[in-house]
């Protein structure tokens, strides 16, 4: 005999986007600039997407063709804002 061979369909919510913050208590949200640790020293680098336990990092600069970012713990990074900053990103997002 042949079986029968039923799909189940069910209705998708969307996922809900998590709520992380920084070592100082702020919010992250993705396109913010944070420093985080990596390899012994700290870098400088933008959020591109929040997971449901960790935060995609980018570096500021120019990537090889395999990057892929790294994923942080929310605890490890600090946001940072000013025009410091901001003069720092305009600069190095031209190099990449």
């Amino acid at each position: 005999m042949f079986g029968c061979f039923t799909r189940k369909f069910r209705f998708i919510m969307a996922k809900e986007i998590p709520e992380h913050r920084d070592k100082l208590g702020r919010v992250l949200s993705v396109g913010d600039a944070v420093c985080y640790p990596s390899h012994n020293s700290l870098e400088l680098g933008t959020v591109k997407k929040l997971n449901p336990k960790m935060v995609k990092v980018w570096e500021v600069g120019s990537h090889g063709r395999w990057y892929t970012g790294s994923n942080k713990y929310p605890q490890d990074l600090v946001k940072v804002d000013g025009p410091e900053v901001s003069m720092y990103l305009l600069k190095m997002s031209g190099s990449s």
